[in-house]
Formats: structure tokens, C-alpha cells, sequence
């Protein structure tokens, strides 16, 4: 694809082109997001060339009275806080796990992304985002899981495969490393939990909707219980997400996973653990990355949902997510839940700085 360089080229020789017209409009935006913008050198030296008072000249001129004009519109009204109400048909959608939690969260994203089927397009020249990072650290594990090959070996593959930039190997890698070490190592000295099942998609059906789901690890005890572990390379949700019911994907896996959802294995589910990425809090930490937390009060962690009441929260949550937005006829209003960690790739689609603070003054 050409490169920005065409494109400023290409611009610019239109521009010349446009200034050989017999009469000429040059405009700026005297403010961006931002804040103040400060003019180009091009436009400073066409405003020296012309004159101060080239502008008062042409107060009267009908082009620049039409140009200042864009700015004295008539009032509008506030826009609402968008609360679609798609049909019965439309509402019908399969249930992710992970879109389970967007959808409590935030409706109005799920709406936007499962039923419109909106993306956001990542720029050409975008950074690698966590999705990415996460795609990453998914394959080199599962291959790794798999006896596919060291860590080491995998992670060159699979960097190599998905065309990473070059200067991304060389920052992220042994940061990556250091935490595929420190997985590599936790895994072999539990003799006492196998990995059984890996990366393994599954689904049931729940009040008439399908609900499907990928976990990541599943370890069997020595007593025939089962882990449930996700793999995340940022920081893990809070107790308090899942408390609120927003941050549920490991309480939905194991609800899955009790019927058998998973390679037929059907089991009662105990342990539920996220296995982080991120930079370890612990000094003797082996490697210096790599941590270990879980969604449950247990010890001192002070928030949570209790062991015993996990898998019940779990279904609640569910089954309040299905029956009022995929079976019912709940809006799916944007930003339902302030407090909950949302995504901000839909906020302009929701015209979110037009409406946002004045939700009271709506109703």
C-alpha cells in the first residue's frame, strides 16, 4: 500500500491546483480536540503575502459569510442517551462468555458489536494492542501445551508468523519470556494438577439460547476436581468486577464445564484462577513476571464471591444477562453501569460527551 508520504504529496498538489481558481476560500480550524492549534508556516506566509487586512476586505464576500456561517446553527437539543429496543429476531444471538460480561456491563457494546456488527478498524500503522498480545501468548501456550516444542522455540514461530515488528521482538519478547518461564515452571512442580484440556471450545444451551465458550486450561486435581484457568497477559479483574457480576467468564466456564461442555469432561469444578502475565508484586519472584489470583474470597482476600457461591452467582448473573436482553425487552442502554471497566471504541457511535451527565435531567 502507498505510504503517508503519497498521500501529503498527493494533497498538496491538489491544493496548489485548487489556488489557481479566480477566487479562493483558505480556512483553518483555530481548535482541535486538544485544545488551541497553532497555524501552518504555508498559512502564515499566504497571510503575509496577502496582507493583515485581507479578511476585512472581504467581510461582505458571499464564500466566507457561508463559511463562518457552519458555526451559527440553529440550538439542538442535547442528543439522549441512545436506549435501543431491536426486535425479538434480532435479539436472538448466540452468547459468548466474554460477551456476557460486555454485554452486563455496557449494553449499548453489545448491542454496537454483536447485533450491528460493528468494528473498529485498527489503523495501518497502529500499535500492537493487547488483543494482539493476548492472541500471541494464547498460541505459543497452547502450542507449548501440546508438546509442540520449548517455549523458546515457539515463541520465535509463532513472533515470526504474525509478522510482529521488529522493534515489538525486541521490547516485548523477554518480557514475554520471563513470564512463559515462569508458567513453565508452576506447571511442572504441581505433580498433583494435570492439564487435561486445552484451548477447548464447548457450548450449551441456556433458556433457549446457546451459549458458547473457549477455556483456556483445565486441570484435573488428584481428588477429581477440576481448575479452571485463564491465561491474561494484562492485570486480571478485580474482586469487586466480580462481585458486580461484570467480570463472570470463569463463573460461565464453569457452569459449562459441569454439563459437560468441554470434551465431554464432566466434573464438579472448585479452583477458578487467572494466571497473569503481568509484572509479579512478590521480590523473590522467580522471573519477575507471572502472578496468581482468583475470583474467590479464600485467605485474606477480602473481596470476591465466597467458594461455596461462586457457581450459583455465576448463574444468577446468567441468567439475568439472557432473560432480559436476549429473550426479553430490556434497551440496551449505553453505559448502564458507570462504574464497570468498559472499552471507549463505541463512545463516539453512542455520542457518549453529548449526553453523558445530563442522564438525570433526561428522564
Amino acid at each position: 500500500m502507498p505510504g503517508a508520504d503519497f498521500r501529503i504529496g498527493l494533497a498538496a498538489h491538489d491544493l496548489a491546483g485548487a489556488l489557481g481558481a479566480p477566487e479562493v476560500v483558505l480556512s483553518r480550524a483555530q481548535r482541535d480536540a486538544g485544545g488551541p492549534v497553532i497555524a501552518s508556516r504555508f498559512w502564515l506566509r499566504v497571510q503575509a503575502l496577502l496582507g493583515q487586512d485581507l479578511l476585512k476586505r472581504y467581510v461582505d464576500d458571499g464564500p466566507v459569510m457561508l463559511a463562518r456561517a457552519v458555526d451559527k446553527g440553529l440550538p439542538v437539543a442535547p442528543h439522549p442517551r441512545p436506549d435501543p429496543k431491536p426486535s425479538a429476531e434480532q435479539r436472538r444471538e448466540d452468547l459468548s462468555v466474554t460477551a456476557l460480561d460486555r454485554l452486563r456491563s455496557d449494553p449499548y457494546q453489545f448491542y454496537a458489536s454483536k447485533i450491528l456488527r460493528l468494528r473498529e478498524l485498527d489503523r495501518l500503522d497502529a500499535e500492537p494492542s493487547p488483543a494482539w498480545q493476548g492472541t500471541l501468548a494464547h498460541a505459543i501456550l497452547e502450542s507449548w501445551h501440546k508438546g509442540e516444542g520449548s517455549m523458546e522455540a515457539l515463541a520465535t514461530h509463532h513472533l515470526k508468523e504474525m509478522h510482529a515488528h521488529p522493534l515489538m521482538r525486541a521490547l516485548w519478547r523477554p518480557r514475554l519470556m520471563k513470564a512463559l518461564d515462569w508458567i513453565e515452571q508452576e506447571v511442572r512442580k504441581a505433580p498433583d494438577r494435570k492439564p487435561i484440556l486445552i484451548e477447548e471450545e464447548g457450548a450449551i444451551t441456556f433458556h433457549g439460547v446457546t451459549i458458547k465458550g473457549k477455556v483456556d486450561r483445565i486441570d484435573r486435581a488428584a481428588d477429581g476436581t477440576l481448575a479452571i484457568v485463564d491465561y491474561k497477559t494484562g492485570a486480571p479483574p478485580t474482586g469487586k468486577e466480580v462481585e458486580a457480576g461484570f467480570a463472570m467468564q470463569l463463573g460461565t466456564l464453569g457452569l459449562m464445564t459441569r454439563q459437560g461442555a468441554f470434551g465431554g469432561v464432566a466434573a464438579e469444578p472448585t479452583v477458578f484462577e487467572y494466571w497473569s502475565l503481568g509484572k509479579a508484586k512478590d521480590k523473590d519472584h522467580p522471573t519477575g513476571f507471572g502472578y496468581v489470583t482468583t475470583p474467590l474470597k479464600t485467605g485474606k482476600k477480602k473481596t470476591g464471591i465466597e467458594p461455596e457461591d461462586f457457581l450459583p452467582e455465576a448463574e444468577r448473573f446468567l441468567t439475568d444477562a439472557v432473560t432480559r436482553w436476549i429473550v426479553g425487552d430490556e434497551g440496551f442502554t449505553a453505559r448502564l453501569n458507570p462504574a464497570a471497566k468498559v472499552y471507549a471504541e463505541y463512545d463516539q457511535l453512542m455520542r457518549l460527551d453529548e449526553w453523558m451527565g445530563r442522564e438525570d435531567a433526561a428522564r
